[in-house]
């Protein structure tokens, strides 16, 4: 169970790493109890684009998701590269990362996702190894290989907005304060 630990230790490193040269411990897969595939490192062409050069705004108020999107798209239809979310607070819906596209968030960058749930259809999807239905989640990806979210930028998924809220881990004011906000 430690190996299986450690593997998945340095499988999440080298995928989420923002230094995309690591190197993987060839031995890490040594003496492995199930059949684990080799972690690959990822490699993107050397195009960079900036979500502002879409239309994006970083004043917290206008809504990127399109920007983001259309970014996102076009550099991976050109074979991909990586799209960079500046400094500064950029508001978003839903993105859909794409092949070979690594989404970087520069020190100073935060992308926080909207409260608004209407952003967030309804879509078939698997969650916990099962088919269903669910909203769309604020990140993420279909059939796509070769990505990586990179950086030092900060994302909030605005989860205080989705967690359903339990009445018996607050007190009875802001229970009745909640209640009453709608």
């Amino acid at each position: 169970m430690k190996k299986y630990i450690k593997l998945l230790t340095v499988a999440l490193a080298v995928v989420c790493s923002s230094h995309l040269s690591a190197q993987v411990d060839e031995n890490i897969y040594k003496d492995i109890e199930f059949n684990m595939p080799k972690v690959k490192e990822t490699s993107f062409p050397n195009r960079v684009v900036s979500i502002a050069q879409y239309g994006a705004k970083s004043d917290g108020i206008f809504k990127n998701t399109e920007a983001i999107n259309k970014a996102i798209s076009e550099t991976s239809a050109k074979g991909g590269g990586k799209v960079v979310i500046p400094r500064g607070i950029w508001l978003s819906g839903p993105i859909e990362i794409k092949s070979n596209i690594n989404l970087h968030l520069e020190d100073g960058a935060l992308l926080i996702f909207s409260k608004d749930f209407n952003d967030y259809p309804l879509v078939e999807t698997s969650f916990e190894g099962l088919n269903t239905t669910r909203t769309a989640s604020p990140i993420s990806a279909k059939n796509a290989q070769n990505i990586a979210i990179t950086g030092n930028g900060t994302i909030d998924g605005n989860g205080d907005a989705w967690r359903f809220v339990k009445k018996g881990k607050m007190t009875d004011s802001q229970w009745k304060n909640l209640v009453a906000s709608g």
